[in-house]
């Protein structure tokens, strides 16, 4: 009996019993989501606790084990004294007698041998546990201190526990912050947050991060983000939490904040600048133009050849100018002087569009095919605009010789829908995809496809100024596909 008794498992069921006190056994090294339960949130207890509770439970089962092998042998020994003492009442010879008493006592002492070793071993294995216990405490501790965030546990509004981080946060040393509470390293005014938190923790309501300004032993301040949790710790209620200085990330999004607003405010100058020159260049422009053309009328026939040729270049680069001056001017006008926004039927759009363009269209014979377009909410004149300038130039960069084909559609997409304009014109190579909404960016110059290079840019201004998005698919001699999405209004019916 005494032999087969058992204080705690054997080894294989004990590893079942015991997953976070011999990690070593299952080939791995304890972990911190072990201790807090496999990994899910706290719920009545810390890591700190359930260690110390499997603790006690180990070293009370070789306790156990201990006082009952050693009440086993007792009880042993008294049956083997009465035996010796009744075995020369029975019959039998004397050196039969003596060979009795001598199993008797062999058993015994080979019992004793082995309750004895049993309990070496279960001490020894005691021990381990134990050693094993504490390394993986002090791995633990040393994790805790290791990381950046500031961890605390708080009871009666006093700090109990810190971690090495949020001391050095603070300035202090652990054991001098363990005399402190959060009212002595928070500002003043922010000290009765402080006791509303602690009283909204206390009646169960989840905690959330929050800011709070800390004082540092040296007088110094920093932000940190808080994030606190009402636990019980030993049977007692406690609060456990985090705090993070966030003083580098406030700064820095103050900073890009300035520097977006000094941006925009920048850019709005910048456009108010480009409308009023513009605009106020117009008229000397226009005198110039009207003054050398009366001027060549005048004068025809009465020119040499080089003059008449330079009052040509005169007139041709203020006709140009004013061009440009007209286009930069409707440019800015996208931002500044845009209508209110209103339901729109794309449809009536583009009809006028084409309406504008019907010169062009009879020129080159375009045959252009429209889908059905949906109703938007949008300025209407600023996406005739847009539909104005994206099919004049699929008309004008068509291939030469060829009637120009053209194909307008939308699709619903989610929340927005999706326009395509389609053309078998000349295509553009896919390097300057994105280069081509820039301002006054042209990739063909010349007579034979006159502009100034502003249309996309209006375009994409005024596509933007929508909340939506505007590229382009293309190849060369394959033709081009502008796509553009615009947002959908509440209860919009899909183009069919």
């Amino acid at each position: 009996m005494v032999g087969r008794y058992h204080s705690i498992p054997p080894p294989g069921a004990q590893a079942r019993l015991l997953p976070r006190l011999l990690p070593a056994r299952k080939g791995r090294r304890l972990k911190t989501a072990d201790l807090a339960g496999k990994g899910g949130p706290l719920r009545e207890d810390t890591a700190e606790d359930h260690q110390d509770q499997e603790r006690r439970r180990h070293t009370a089962r070789i306790l156990r084990g201990i006082r009952l092998r050693v009440l086993h042998l007792a009880l042993f020994w008294t049956l083997v004294s009465g035996g010796l003492a009744w075995l020369p009442t029975l019959p039998l010879p004397r050196t039969t007698l003596l060979a009795l008493q001598g199993l008797i006592w062999l058993a015994g002492c080979a019992l004793t041998l082995l309750a004895g070793r049993r309990m070496v071993h279960d001490a020894r294995d005691h021990l381990r546990t134990e050693q094993i216990l504490r390394e993986n405490e002090v791995e633990f501790r040393t994790t805790l201190n290791a990381t950046t965030v500031g961890l605390f546990r708080l009871r009666n509004l006093h700090f109990d526990f810190v971690n090495a981080t949020l001391a050095e946060m603070m300035g202090y040393g652990v054991e001098e912050f363990l005399t402190l509470s959060p009212m002595d390293v928070v500002v003043p005014e922010q000290r009765d947050m402080v006791r509303q938190n602690s009283i909204r923790r206390a009646e169960g309501e989840p905690g959330y991060p929050y800011q709070l300004t800390f004082l540092r032993k040296d007088g110094g301040t920093f932000i940190g983000q808080v994030w606190s949790k009402r636990i019980l710790f030993r049977g007692k209620p406690c609060t456990v939490g985090s705090i993070v200085d966030i003083s580098a990330r406030i700064e820095a999004e103050q900073e890009m904040r300035r520097m977006v607003n000094a941006l925009a405010a920048s850019n709005l100058e910048l456009e108010r600048f480009a409308y009023v020159a513009s605009h106020d260049l117009q008229e000397p422009l226009r005198a110039i133009t009207s003054f050398s053309q009366l001027l060549e009328r005048r004068l025809d026939g009465r020119l040499d050849a080089e003059a008449a040729e330079y009052l040509r270049f005169i007139i041709t680069g203020g006709k140009r100018m004013h061009a440009l001056v007209n286009d930069l001017l409707a440019f800015s006008r996208v931002a500044h002087k845009g209508s209110p926004f209103q339901l729109v039927s794309c449809d009536d759009s583009v009809a006028m569009a084409l309406q504008t363009l019907q010169d062009s269209i009879r020129d080159s014979h375009a045959v252009i095919t429209v889908g059905r377009l949906p109703m938007i909410l949008a300025d209407a004149m600023q996406i005739e605009q847009l539909f104005q300038h994206l099919i004049g130039n699929a008309i004008k960069f068509g291939q030469p010789g060829k009637v120009p084909h053209i194909r307008i559609g939308a699709d619903r997409e989610q929340d927005e829908y999706h326009f395509r304009i389609e053309d078998d014109g000349i295509g553009i190579p896919p390097e300057y995809h994105t280069e081509i909404f820039s301002v006054f960016r042209r990739l063909h110059k010349g007579p034979a496809y006159p502009g100034t290079g502003v249309g996309l840019a209006i375009c994409k201004r005024v596509v933007e100024r929508h909340q939506g998005r505007i590229w382009v698919s293309a190849m060369p001699a394959q033709g081009s596909c502008f796509h553009f999405t615009l947002p959908a209004p509440d209860g919009a019916t899909p183009p069919c």
